[in-house]
């Protein structure tokens, strides 16, 4: 299911569907509400601090542990600006919390109502906060390391965590289907979503990079050295952009068999590795 808001396209993931289908069909009315509201409070604040900083979110995907917002690229844009977005969601589950308290206190809200809020929302902030990517926590570290010990190594550190958070997490879910003899699949759903993020991760720090590198190109405003490479119309962008120097500018001739067809350059052949994530050929440039 899919809604837009202004530019962010809106999505809900089915396994957060289905943890609200299976608590509606269990009776747990107030619950799914409670994880309704949270929900949407948490993805709120991350949202509300992207537009105030000027940073585009370009999807809000609900899940059934919380949110996943995808930045313009969380790796390209100032860790300051990263720190502040990540920190607005479970700042905005902490606030919840206590309103849902307070209301509770004031009698404006039922006691049952008040009770799933609070749980839901300290649930989504302390799970939120983990030092893990693609987490708000493991955003944060990131943040506060990448200037310090090295973009990739801070986005590895983060890829490790989340992999000793899910195995956690599934070990938590076998303990308690043994010892309370109730099987809560939350764990294991989010400890699915750690695990299939890493590449997600990585691929955004190479998009990252790209971008960086194509902007460090400088304009050309007098004669400098030029190499020509003769590449194939179906070579890997990536396997050209290894033959280029940075003592001179590097100039691509693409042939289609023994004809030439088009001359490119190392800029263009970035600009269209970013263009299509990754995965592009010298002809698309």
């Amino acid at each position: 299911m899919a809604l837009t808001l202004g530019r962010t396209k809106l999505l809900a993931h089915p396994l957060a569907l289905l943890v609200l289908i299976l608590a509606l069909a269990l009776g747990a009315r107030e619950e799914a509400a409670a994880l309704m509201i949270g929900l949407t409070v948490h993805e709120a604040g991350h949202l509300l601090a992207a537009r105030a900083l000027g940073v585009s979110v370009r999807q809000l995907r609900l899940m059934p542990f919380g949110g996943a917002i995808q930045l313009e690229n969380p790796y390209a844009i100032p860790p300051g600006k990263l720190l502040a977005v990540a920190t607005a969601g479970p700042a905005g589950s902490l606030l919840c919390l206590i309103a849902s308290a307070a209301l509770a206190h004031w009698r404006a809200l039922s006691p049952g109502l008040a009770l799933a809020l609070a749980h839901v929302n300290l649930v989504l902030m302390l799970f939120n906060l983990l030092p893990a990517l693609p987490l708000d926590g493991g955003r944060m570290l990131y943040a506060l390391l990448c200037d310090r010990m090295g973009r990739a190594r801070a986005v590895e550190l983060g890829i490790l965590l989340g992999r000793i958070a899910a195995a956690l997490l599934i070990a938590l879910a076998g303990a308690s289907a043994l010892i309370v003899r109730r099987v809560n699949l939350s764990p294991v759903f989010a400890a699915v979503f750690l695990l299939t993020s890493a590449g997600d991760e990585r691929r955004a720090l190479s998009g990252a990079n790209l971008k960086a590198l194509v902007g460090s190109l400088a304009p050309i405003s007098k004669p400098v050295p030029a190499r020509l490479v003769a590449v194939d119309e179906d070579c890997d962008a990536h396997t050209a952009l290894r033959a280029a120097r940075a003592d001179a500018h590097t100039l691509y001739a693409v042939y289609s068999g023994s004809r030439l067809i088009r001359l490119t350059d190392e800029r263009r052949l970035l600009e269209a590795v970013i263009r299509r994530d990754g995965d592009a050929r010298v002809l698309d440039a």
